[in-house]
């Protein structure tokens, strides 16, 4: 290993920026340690890491073992208040929900919706067999309106 570090070393002198030279060499380490698609992950520049893992709103709701019961404040329902409101969530290995961000909606109905979404249950995603973090998107349309 300390070859390949020294290696890398000397192929990265020629590189003024020492972030470029680390990288560089991240580069040329996981090449030679055979982690190709590593390798081209790391000269990426997307706020994504190769870990992260994104499934579709369609593939989420299929793995949803409970769903929470909205309990809507007083105000938007007098208000009657209707929409839907999109929430980023981020489901852990177990899953749970381990991060939830509105992403629009009505402004009355984000709270309740958010404390519902943070409480759902789904199987885990699985990779080869392991469980994964996963991201994803939930849409609640929302009618607060007391039946007529």
């Amino acid at each position: 290993m300390q070859a390949k570090v020294s290696d890398c070393a000397a192929r990265a002198a020629g590189v003024e920026s020492l972030a470029m030279k680390v990288l560089v060499c991240a580069i040329l380490l996981c090449l030679a340690a055979g982690f190709p698609a590593l390798a081209q992950s790391a000269g990426k520049t997307s706020a994504q890491t190769p870990y992260e893992i994104q499934i579709s709103a369609s593939v989420a709701e299929k793995l949803l073992i409970h769903k929470e019961e909205i309990q809507w404040h007083p105000t938007a329902t007098e208000a009657r208040v209707m929409g839907t409101v999109v929430v980023d969530i981020e489901i852990g290995v177990r899953g749970d929900v381990t991060y939830a961000k509105v992403i629009s909606g009505p402004r009355m109905l984000r709270q309740s919706v958010l404390d519902a979404v943070r409480k759902y249950k789904y199987k885990p995603s699985l990779l080869n067999g392991k469980p994964v973090e996963v991201e994803t998107t939930v849409s609640v349309t929302c009618q607060c309106c007391p039946p007529n």
